[in-house]
């Protein structure tokens, strides 16, 4: 595939078919994660990777508890813009996205805590998001689809205390890997064009 098809075809799916993925695949994607920058040139990720449904029901479930909660009728019967929109389609599914696909990746990058005073301090995060954006890129690449959850607040420690992880490391993302339904929904997007978006010399 070449590379700007990668680009046009990358989005978040939420729907998956039963059809597994062969591990072999899987290890090419998080290999695409390896080669990210990195801010210490040590390469310094690890990966957990969930498969079984017990597994990732045991993980996610924070997810499961924000998914009860979400009152979708707030988004019944009024205008939505498209950020609304996604928002009312994207929330109910945040934990089947996850538990229903045939693999989950958790990439961990070492970091106690994150300090914010400037922007350097966040390299650690910031090259974590390489890795992740790799992961998503090389997904799409091997013709998949990729779910894609932030944890919400105490879900981080929540999530990798279930999961046995040291402390030391976060995690940017939790990434659903598996075959989209052909048939699920694509909310509009906004346009992507870089046209009113460039500032040149200056702002």
């Amino acid at each position: 595939m070449e590379f700007s098809e990668v680009i046009d075809r990358r989005k978040t799916s939420r729907q998956w078919t039963d059809r597994n993925v062969d591990f072999e695949v899987i290890k090419r994607i998080i290999g695409a994660g390896m080669k990210a920058p990195s801010w210490d040139h040590y390469r310094n990720w690890q990966f957990i990777v969930l498969h079984t449904k017990e597994e990732k029901e045991n993980a996610f479930g924070y997810a499961k508890q924000v998914v009860k909660r979400f009152d979708s009728g707030r988004y019944e019967n009024r205008k939505l813009n498209l950020a609304q929109e996604m928002y009312a389609y994207a929330m109910p599914l945040q934990y089947t996205m996850l538990v229903e696909c045939p693999y989950v990746i958790v990439p961990l990058f070492k970091c106690s805590k994150l300090n914010a005073e400037w922007v350097s301090k966040l390299n650690p995060l910031t090259t974590a998001w390489c890795v992740a954006e790799n992961i998503m890129l090389a997904v799409t690449n091997e013709g998949l689809g990729y779910s894609l959850r932030i944890p919400l607040n105490k879900e981080h420690d929540v999530v990798l205390k279930q999961l046995g992880v040291p402390q030391g490391w976060m995690t940017p993302c939790f990434i659903g890997i598996g075959y989209p339904k052909e048939d699920e929904p694509l909310p509009e997007q906004y346009d992507s064009s870089p046209e009113g978006h460039l500032h040149m010399g200056a702002w």
